[in-house]
């Protein structure tokens, strides 16, 4: 009798050994979560950058209306910023003001400034990290502002 139940047990085990596995379909199967796209409160990543990328474009057209809302007539009035972040690091460029808007446009500056140093992080951005001439001064020319840099010979 035992050898009859082992000779029983050694079919079975062979005969389920050899059954075909059904078909399944990969695409059904869940996927490993590294590979989901992010989504932050329903949307993905690729989303939120490209929602990141639109408020730094319009922070920059407010940064531009405040530092153009006043006419140049007397540089003494003016001051220099660093404006933005290259991906490698130190400003993207440089921008004047009028001192008048001082308290209302170094804060969004700031902000940008910030805001566009995590958007390359986060984009994995590179540039060319060739650093950004400091201006060395600036003059007013037909009511502007305009950045002097130690090569360019000043009107005054």
């Amino acid at each position: 009798m035992k050898n009859y139940l082992f000779v029983l047990l050694c079919i079975a085990s062979l005969v389920a050994c050899k059954s075909k596995k059904p078909f399944v379909d990969v695409e059904t199967l869940p996927k490993d979560v590294a590979l989901k796209p992010d989504r932050v409160n329903g949307a993905s990543e690729e989303e939120v950058l490209a929602k990141e990328a639109e408020d730094l474009r319009i922070m920059m057209a407010s940064i531009d209306s405040l530092g153009n809302s006043r006419m140049c007539s007397n540089a003494d009035d003016w001051r220099i910023t660093p404006l933005g972040s290259k991906p490698c690091g130190g400003p993207a460029s440089y921008m004047a003001y009028h001192k008048e808007v001082e308290v209302e446009i170094i804060p969004v500056i700031q902000e940008y400034t910030r805001r566009q140093a995590l958007f390359n992080q986060k984009r994995n951005l590179f540039s060319d990290c060739a650093i950004e001439p400091q201006p060395s001064g600036l003059q007013c020319e037909g009511g502007k502002a305009v950045l002097l840099h130690s090569s360019q010979p000043s009107s005054d």
